[in-house]
């Protein structure tokens, strides 16, 4: 079976992009590697590949915005339950953040709202992880990229009459 996310990772021209540090050079395998992870410490092992370079304390770099929906490609398929959550957790950290000092110097102001655009392109799969019983996680990213506050407020009205 083809993964989705695994298309996703490909059609991305990474070693053109800008981490911390240099090139994404390496993000694909980070980002192969946190997916495909067998434990949870080979998945934070393979997260602190990508929290400290497309994304660090907040500050966004070029290539948070293509990770953002290989991350979203990846919540559509079945992942132990470890790799759901370092993925939202990914997600959420991308979508809090702002561009870094470098990327505004470069011309890159506006990475925040790029990545949470691209994250409400896949609103209805975090909706669908809230659903799923991801709750707190799937719920902090809806909150940070949500537009209609009603729709969120609904759809954890129906999660919490379903416990």
């Amino acid at each position: 079976m083809l993964s989705i996310a695994a298309i996703e990772i490909s059609r991305c021209p990474w070693q053109q992009l800008r981490i911390m540090g240099g090139s994404a050079v390496n993000i694909p395998d980070a980002l192969h590697q946190m997916l495909g992870a067998a434990t949870p410490a080979d998945c934070e092992d393979a997260y602190w590949k990508l929290e400290n370079r497309v994304v660090v304390q907040g500050q966004l770099f070029e290539a948070a915005q293509f990770v953002v929906p290989v991350l979203l490609a990846a919540l559509l398929e079945p992942r132990p339950s470890h790799v759901t959550i370092g993925v939202l957790e990914l997600l959420l950290q991308i979508v809090l953040g702002e561009s870094h000092e470098d990327e505004v110097a470069l011309g890159a102001p506006d990475l925040g709202d790029k990545c949470r655009e691209r994250a409400r392109q896949g609103l209805w799969v975090l909706y669908g992880e809230l659903m799923r019983g991801n709750r707190e996680s799937a719920r902090e990213v809806i909150e940070a990229i949500e537009l209609d506050s009603t729709r969120l407020d609904a759809f954890l009205k129906e999660a919490a009459s379903k416990n």
